[in-house]
C-alpha cells in the first residue's frame, strides 16, 4: 500500500496537470457528496411537514363544539359546570320550523338571489341520505323555482301546522300564483302535507350557525286539496 501511495505521489509531482485535476475532483466530489446529503435531509423534512399537515387536517375535521353551562363567581372568573344535555324542543318552535320549511320549499320569487336563500334553508335543515333529501331534490328538478320565477311568482300562506306525534306534523297551506309580467293572480291552490322531523344537537360551528336548534325535516309528503 505504501509503495502504491509513493508511486501516486511521484506521478502527481511529475505531472502538474494531473495533480490539478486530482485536486479539483476531490474538491468538487466533496461538494457533490454534501449536496446529495442535504437533498436527502430536505426530502425527509418535506415528508415530515406533509405528515404534520395531514394530521392537523384530520384533527380539525374531528373537532366538535360542546356547549357548557358556566358559572361566573364574584371575581368574574368563569367555571364550567357541566355540558348542556339535549332537551326537548318546544312545540311552538317545531311548528314555526315546519311552517318555514313549507314556505321556503314552495315559495317562488322572481329574484334569483332571494330564491337561493330559500333553497339554502331547505338544504341546511334536511339531513343527508334521508327521504326528505331525495324528495326535495326531485321536486326542484321538476319545478325549478329559478326558471319558474321568470314567468310567475308563488306566494305561500301557511294556514296551520298541527302535531300528529312527537316527530310528525301536518301542515296546510295556500299557494297563490301571480304573473311576473303583469302581477295579476292566475290561480289559487290549497295543499296538505305530512312532515317527519328529528332533533339533532349541532356539533360544529357551521351547524350552529345554519341550524342552531338542530331541527331537521327527515321526510315529507304533500298533495293538493281539491
Amino acid at each position: 500500500m505504501t509503495g502504491r501511495h509513493d508511486e501516486e505521489s511521484r506521478l502527481l509531482a511529475s505531472d502538474p496537470f494531473l495533480a490539478g485535476r486530482t485536486e479539483a475532483a476531490e474538491r468538487y466530489g466533496h461538494l457533490s457528496k454534501n449536496a446529495a446529503q442535504w437533498r436527502r435531509i430536505s426530502l425527509v423534512l418535506l415528508l415530515c411537514c406533509f405528515a404534520c399537515v395531514m394530521a392537523v387536517i384530520v384533527t380539525a375535521s374531528k373537532i366538535t363544539v360542546v356547549p357548557y353551562i358556566v358559572q361566573v363567581d364574584e371575581h368574574g372568573y368563569e367555571i364550567a359546570l357541566s355540558p348542556v344535555a339535549p332537551s326537548k324542543v318546544d312545540a311552538r318552535l317545531m311548528t314555526a320550523h315546519v311552517g318555514r320549511y313549507v314556505w321556503s320549499l314552495k315559495t317562488v320569487f322572481n329574484d334569483p338571489e332571494a330564491q337561493l336563500h330559500l333553497m339554502n334553508f331547505v338544504y341546511s335543515t334536511t339531513p343527508a341520505n334521508t327521504a326528505a333529501e331525495k324528495k326535495y331534490q326531485e321536486y326542484y328538478a321538476a319545478n325549478n323555482p329559478v326558471l319558474i320565477g321568470e314567468s310567475e311568482t308563488v306566494s305561500v300562506t301557511v294556514n296551520s301546522v298541527l302535531s300528529m306525534s312527537e316527530s310528525a306534523w301536518q301542515a296546510e297551506w295556500t299557494e297563490e300564483r301571480y304573473s311576473a309580467s303583469t302581477g295579476d293572480k292566475t290561480n289559487t291552490k290549497h295543499y296538505r302535507g305530512i312532515f317527519g322531523t328529528a332533533v339533532v344537537t349541532p356539533g360544529t360551528m357551521r351547524e350552529i350557525l345554519l341550524n342552531p336548534l338542530g331541527i331537521f325535516v327527515t321526510d315529507f309528503n304533500f298533495s293538493e286539496i281539491l
